[in-house]
């Protein structure tokens, strides 16, 4: 035990010999890393500096595009609105066929205009073809379902059809959004002529006459029925 203890202590004043040689001869070389307090501190400024840059860059960029956004969106508006006025004339002109190539026009600007799905469904409705006609007032009603000129008009192509019983379920809601829709009250007044309902006819028609007394040489016809644009 004495002499393993003797050499493992030799070893180890050995080992001290050749880490103090190592050094001195290392010491002259080896210098500590010292970094310089003033370029530091450039160099944080340079870095803050190009981040408020870059961030004043988007957000700038940003206010641009929803500028420019909100510009398109008005734009698009107005002219929508321009084109489905020129759409009711066309059809208070007669001009179905080009109505509805208008109207298509719109939606491809604004696929979720009511007006213009509302719209085409009144000119198929004139041009006699009713089950287009309810196809295009039933859309305008998912896009706005309180939307009481489709309510109203799907029941006059209803009527058309002589289903006056379901008509008169559509005027019936056109109604009660709007207890004073004239329209829905005389037209639910023509439709209950048509089926023999005439004490009920003279009823609604009285209330339509009521309001409006522009309606006062109108008849219960179902030719009469009084659709919406």
């Amino acid at each position: 035990m004495i002499i393993n203890f003797i050499e493992s202590n030799l070893s180890i004043k050995s080992n001290l010999k050749f880490i103090e040689k190592l050094k001195e001869n290392a010491g002259p070389m080896v210098k500590p890393f010292q970094i310089n307090q003033f370029t530091f501190i450039d160099s944080l400024s340079v870095t803050i500096f190009l981040i408020l840059i870059f961030t004043w860059a988007a957000q700038n960029n940003f206010q641009i595009k929803h500028v420019e956004a909100i510009s398109s969106q008005t734009t698009n508006s107005t002219l929508v609105s321009e084109m489905i006025q020129e759409g009711n004339l066309l059809i208070n002109k007669s001009q179905y066929e080009d109505a509805i190539k208008l109207y298509d026009q719109i939606l491809k600007i604004d696929p979720r205009s009511v007006e213009a799905v509302n719209g085409k469904g009144l000119a198929f409705n004139k041009l006699g073809r009713y089950d287009d006609a309810i196809t295009w007032f039933d859309n305008a009603l998912k896009i706005e379902p309180t939307f009481i000129n489709a309510l109203n008009n799907k029941g006059v192509a209803l009527a058309n059809l002589d289903k006056f019983e379901e008509a008169i379920i559509w005027f019936d809601k056109a109604i009660k959004i709007d207890p004073n829709f004239v329209e829905a009250l005389y037209n639910k007044g023509g439709a209950l002529a048509e089926l023999g309902k005439y004490d009920e006819a003279a009823m609604w028609t009285n209330k339509a006459l009521e309001i409006d007394k522009t309606y006062q040489n109108a008849s219960n016809s179902k030719s009469l029925l009084l659709p919406n644009d």
